[in-house]
């Protein structure tokens, strides 16, 4: 799935689940970075009523698709 088709998933879903669904790049200067030293700018949030899933990665596919796994 492209980032697109991710997003839109994901938009969908909480508008589904009447949840939020919030994608945002933070400044590399302020960012978190892992263990291997990647930045990790980009942040992704899904949170319904039962459910506050979010991911952080230093791409936004990989952010999306980190999302997705734990929503599995």
């Amino acid at each position: 799935m492209n980032i697109l088709g991710y997003m839109q998933f994901f938009d969908g879903l909480a508008e589904k689940m009447g949840g939020t669904f919030l994608m945002e790049r933070v400044s590399s200067k302020v960012c978190d970075s892992d263990f291997i030293g990647d930045d990790l700018i980009h942040h992704c949030e899904f949170k319904t009523g039962s459910l506050d899933l979010s991911c952080k990665a230093p791409t936004r596919k990989e952010a999306l698709k980190r999302l997705y796994r734990k929503l599995k």
